[in-house]
This record gives C-alpha cells, structure tokens and sequence, in this order.
C-alpha cells in the first residue's frame, strides 16, 4: 500500500463522513437549468457547489462576485451607468424594467451589508458556522431568483428559446447556440 492509498482512504472516510449533510444542502438549493455560456456561467454554477460541499466563505464571496459580474453584465446592454457602484445600477436597471423588483431585491440580498466584510476578510467578518451556512443558502438562493428571471427560457421542438435573447449568444450559422448546462439533481 503506497502513500497515495492512504490518502484516498482518508479522503474516502472524509466524503463518507460529509454525505449526508452535504445531501441535506443540496436539497435545500437548486439551480436554473441552463444559463447562457458566457465568461460567469461556471463562476455562477461553482456558488451552490461550494455550499454542498460546506465552503461557506467561498460560496458568499463568489455569489457577490457573479451578482456584481451579472448587473455590469446587464447594465452593459441596457446602457445604463453606475460603473462603480452594483447598488445604483441595479436600481437603474429595475426603472428600467430591464429587471423586476424580485430580482432587485435578489442582488440586494446577495450584496448584504456584509459584501467588505467577505470580499476584504476584515475583522467583522461572519465567523459563526451556522449564521455562515445560512447566509450563503441565502446568497444561492437568491441567485437563482435572479437567473431564473434574466435567463428565462423555454424548450420548444427540443430547442432552448430564450426569453430574453439579448442575454443569450447569437446563435451561429448552424443556429446552435453556447450554453452552459447544470445539474439539478446534486
């Protein structure tokens, strides 16, 4: 038995230890099926892996990176200023109707009062395990409320039709389009 055995043993008696929490926080979250492929879909599918798997700190900061990345992303098509500050461009966004008042509400409630906090790790940073566990089910919940609504789609003769095809990559000459597809079942 070499040394990478023993290593797959502990890690194996590690995953087997996690499983059933890591079941019960999947089962509290999901994901919106397909997105388009584009530069944060995989940021984007890595928010609710890393709260299934326990990271807690990173799951939070990367949903405020992908909300960030998502409203410039959007305020990018529609025009609308507030470069520096996600706060003011999504509420731009929303008198715009470019988003609903829910998915407004979804960036605030990524964003928290504690966006410095995780993206600094200053010293008032959230420590408590739980309180930590609730806020980024909180964060992946939330940005599912928000993709649901920007990448809203339909499936029709087994092909996605999005909703809002701006959001979506132009479709190339074969019409097939980049999407980037997730799992709902873990």
């Amino acid at each position: 038995m070499g040394p990478d055995d023993s290593k797959s043993d502990r890690l194996r008696e590690w995953d087997e230890h996690r499983l059933a929490a890591r079941v019960e926080r999947a089962g509290r979250t999901s994901v919106h099926g397909i997105i388009p492929g584009h530069f944060f879909s995989a940021a984007s599918s890595e928010c609710r892996d890393a709260f299934i798997d326990g990271h807690f700190y990173a799951c939070i900061s990367l949903s405020q990176a992908v909300a960030e990345a998502l409203s410039r992303f959007l305020g990018d098509i529609h025009k609308v200023g507030a470069k520096k500050d996600s706060a003011k461009r999504v509420e731009q966004l929303r008198r715009a109707g470019a988003i609903s008042q829910p998915a407004s509400d979804a960036f605030a409630c990524i964003k928290g009062n504690d966006r410095n906090a995780f993206h600094h790790v200053t010293p008032d940073i959230p420590t408590d395990y739980e309180e930590l566990e609730r806020r980024a089910e909180e964060c992946v919940n939330a940005l599912l409320t928000v993709e649901s609504e920007v990448f809203a789609f339909q499936v029709v003769e087994g092909k996605v039709t999005p909703t809002k095809p701006d959001y979506w990559p132009a479709p190339d000459s074969q019409n097939m389009m980049d999407v980037f597809v997730r799992l709902q079942g873990h």
